[in-house]
């Protein structure tokens, strides 16, 4: 990238063109802007930015004149530096489509001063970047007249964009020529996470228990925004409170924790019958996450309200996973369901407080019909497009299936169950292997059932045999066609 993009002498003469743009997108806090800022300071090229916000004005036509000035800079800077890259953040604000955004009088007093303006100059700058100015001219003229031939240009500038929807940028600006290339920019693997903790870890003091591979293993879901704020803030934060300097690996543990939940909020005085049911609840969950997802990792249970929650299960995958068989996502819905059904099994009745259950059971569902789960995905799966009485008649079934599937898990691990629910009304927090050692000692050295053959033979016998009264993806069986009767041969 820095041999193409930004280093204009090291491309040969003969008809060479440079990259005018680079357009970054991926979800806030992959590192967008650091990352241009890298490849400026790797090329030892200059670099100015703005924000896309900051090229909207009150006045017509200010919005115009910020971008002239923005891109003048660029070009002071460049003929400086040999290179500059001209840095735009959060590109939408300034770059969104023209054509089916707010129309109407909307549209026209958007364009007032809304970016519109900013945008035409952008796009007529980008295409000009190549053309000389009034003074390469002049000295192109004085060149020929003493019939010596014309130096090529000795600087370059490479637009830069980044934004997190890209599906909302103008299509003239996406075209070829002005931003050429498109750079996803994903959340770091496991190499990547690797060094990111390093790094931040010898930003601050921490003592021996910190392990470098758990924290890497148990931040799959983490950007690099995160994993930073996790470790030099939250984790410095709550040592400081417990009246020590460094930092151990429960303070990075709680630090993560608190990303992916929230903070602490314990309700003081709760009802034993209300906390009775929570910790069955969650309980449920833990024991089947533990049996059918041995690919992840629980990392803490907890019946301490967090945010909105007044429980939960927080496992994380053992490793970077970037496909799924079907069974995973079966998996996922009986996790889910396993709070529900565990508090009408064990107290006797269904209490509220599973809404975010079946949330996430109708986001796997959806996510199965889209993969051809429920027959040929002809039509669009999608939550906001109705679907036709028979399909509806056959996710319901389904859906009966997996409450039957999660309630039998349950009463053969019903031992494991009260135990987990005991250990958390006595204590309310469970770690991961104090968790994991609960449900081995109430198991009992018991063999596990194989859940993964499991979920294979059912995943197939719903495919294969249908989810409802129908064969084959739901499609009605050909019926066999009777044999016609032997007619008697004539006698010679």
């Amino acid at each position: 990238m820095d041999f193409i993009a930004v280093r204009p002498l090291a491309i040969p003469e003969n008809g060479r063109q440079f990259i005018n743009g680079l357009l970054l997108y991926g979800e806030p806090g992959t590192g967008k802007t650091l990352l241009a800022k890298a490849m400026a300071g790797e090329a030892g090229i200059a670099f100015i930015s703005m924000e896309g916000s900051g090229f909207r004005a009150m006045f017509w036509g200010v919005d115009v004149l910020k971008m002239i000035r923005f891109i003048g800079q660029a070009r002071t800077l460049a003929k400086e530096y040999g290179a500059c890259i001209a840095y735009i953040d959060e590109i939408d604000a300034v770059g969104t489509s023209r054509g089916a955004v707010m129309g109407g009088m909307m549209g026209g007093m958007g364009g007032m001063g809304g970016g519109t303006g900013a945008l035409t100059r952008l796009l007529y700058e980008m295409d000009g970047i190549g053309e000389l100015s009034r003074w390469e001219k002049i000295r192109a003229r004085w060149y020929q007249w003493r019939k010596k031939p014309v130096p090529p240009r000795d600087w370059h500038i490479l637009f830069m964009g980044s934004t997190n929807r890209p599906d909302v940028l103008d299509p003239a600006l996406t075209r070829p020529g002005r931003f050429d290339r498109t750079v996803v920019v994903n959340k770091p693997d496991r190499t990547g996470r690797r060094e990111i903790v390093k790094y931040y870890l010898n930003k601050i003091k921490t003592d021996d228990t910190v392990d470098v591979e758990a924290i890497v293993s148990d931040t799959a879901w983490a950007t690099p925004a995160r994993i930073m704020s996790a470790l030099t803030k939250d984790a410095v934060r709550l040592a400081l409170f417990d009246g020590r300097e460094k930092v151990s690996q429960q303070d990075i543990e709680l630090a993560f924790q608190e990303q992916a939940m929230g903070l602490e909020n314990p309700v003081e005085e709760m009802q034993e019958d209300q906390r009775r049911q929570i910790a069955y609840h969650e309980a449920g969950h833990a024991i089947v996450q533990y049996y059918l997802r041995p690919d992840e990792r629980i990392v803490r249970v907890s019946i301490v309200r967090r945010s909105d929650a007044l429980g939960y299960v927080l496992p994380v995958p053992n490793y970077d996973i970037y496909s799924l068989p079907l069974r995973t996502f079966i998996a996922d819905i009986l996790v889910s369901m396993a709070g529900h059904v565990a508090t009408k099994l064990f107290l006797g009745e269904y209490w509220t407080g599973a809404t975010g259950d079946f949330r996430s059971v109708r986001s796997r569902l959806w996510q199965l019909g889209h993969y051809g789960f429920f027959g040929p995905p002809l039509d669009r799966f999608e939550e906001s497009v109705r679907m036709d009485k028979e399909k509806v008649e056959r996710i319901e079934k389904f859906w009966g299936k997996l409450e039957e599937k999660t309630q039998k898990i349950l009463l053969d691990h019903s031992a494991e169950v009260h135990a987990v629910a005991k250990a958390l009304l006595e204590r309310s927090d469970l770690t991961g292997r104090e968790c994991i050692e609960i449900i081995k000692s109430a198991a009992n050295g018991r063999k596990p059932v194989d859940f993964e053959n499991m979920l294979k033979a059912f995943v197939e016998e719903s495919i294969v045999n249908g989810n409802g009264k129908n064969g084959k993806n739901g499609k009605s069986p050909a019926k066999a066609k009777p044999k016609a009767k032997a007619k008697p041969k004539a006698k010679a």
